[in-house]
């Protein structure tokens, strides 16, 4: 049996990995920060780690006789930017320190963002991952600077790097905000009266990646021993999204709509208007030292012209391969939230 060791298990994504890696006989050591809750994990299959990245000590052992590391640890919004970039960018670089130093190197899968690549450059209609980075969010900015951190040790280090679009499904607390929003008040807001095309990837088809990038990925170009050249630049990277449609943000909320069976009202406001709103909820939750989901730097990722992304490498070589549509997902996921409390 092969062992796995994962950072953020506790998250969205997380507990759908551990639960499939469970599922594919391997063994799952999950890294959880002292006071986390991890009722979301079946604990009795699992061997939890209480540690801290910044703190190797704690963790260290674990990492004896491991098979293969994913990091999923991060944060999507925070206090200012200093803790964003503390999370996604600082301890990718601490953690790939403490796994340089040790005499095994496993195979590592580091899941980042596709807003760390950034919308669809002007020029073109579908982003892939020979284009150069351009994120417009900190949060973004944040998950490139941790990419960096892992290339800095790529000739230490065997690392893929897989950026996924938005990932949907039951459990995640995002999409359940605009879920509950069109289920309860049968409103869906929009910030502008056009909104981008969005890449989109069910979380069940996600962790499937992950496992197989275990194993099957390319890894980061060797930093020292090759020339510097656009194919190397995207070496070791993966888009991952399902790419046979990219509905807008309003189509989406109506899809969710469609998916819950109500009706919707879809509430388009000026962009200066949504500005202002990220701007002045984001300040006021700062205040309360406190994150929001709404602010500043989400209205500018939702205001850009385009997110599509182009998943054909990852079809290619990891097999990417939906098993569901869009809204047969968004069907069953619907039924979880309703069931669960969640909207």
């Amino acid at each position: 049996m092969e062992t796995l060791f994962i950072t953020g298990a506790t998250g969205f994504i997380g507990s759908h990995l551990v639960r499939e890696a469970i599922r594919n006989q391997y063994h799952c050591r999950c890294l959880v920060r002292e006071g986390s809750k991890t009722d979301c994990l079946p604990c009795d299959s699992v061997e939890l780690i209480r540690g801290d990245l910044f703190r190797p000590e704690t963790y260290a052992h674990a990492l004896e006789h491991v098979d293969g590391v994913i990091h999923l640890a991060g944060q999507t919004h925070a206090i200012d930017k200093d803790a964003l970039f503390r999370v996604n960018a600082r301890a990718c670089g601490f953690f790939a320190d403490t796994l340089a130093s040790r005499d095994h190197k496993p195979r590592i899968v580091s899941v980042s963002s596709l807003a760390a690549a950034g919308p669809v450059l002007r020029q073109k209609s579908i982003r892939d991952e020979l284009d150069p980075p351009t994120p417009v969010s900190l949060y973004g900015k944040s998950k490139l600077a941790g990419e960096k951190e892992w290339l800095k040790r790529a000739d230490q280090l065997p690392i893929t790097i897989l950026r996924p679009g938005i990932v949907y499904g039951p459990g995640d607390r995002n999409i359940a905000e605009m879920v509950r929003t069109i289920y309860r008040y049968r409103l869906h807001i929009t910030v502008g009266f056009k909104t981008p095309p969005l890449s989109l990837v069910h979380v069940d088809d996600l962790v499937q990646v992950l496992l197989r990038a275990v194993h099957d990925g390319e890894t980061l170009r060797n930093a020292k021993a090759q020339p510097k050249s656009n194919t190397d630049e995207s070496q070791g990277i993966y888009f991952v999204c399902d790419d046979r449609q990219f509905p807008n943000y309003r189509q989406f909320g109506k899809q969710i709509a469609e998916a819950l069976e109500v009706s919707v009202l879809v509430w388009p406001i000026w962009r200066w208007v949504g500005h202002i709103a990220g701007l002045s909820v984001g300040t006021v939750a700062q205040m309360r030292g406190k994150s929001s989901i709404i602010n500043i730097d989400k209205v500018k990722e939702a205001t850009v012209r385009s997110w599509a992304s182009s998943s054909q490498k990852a079809r290619e070589q990891l097999a990417l391969q939906p098993r569901q549509t869009l809204i047969e997902n968004l069907k069953k996921d619907a039924r979880w939230y309703v069931d669960n409390g969640w909207a």
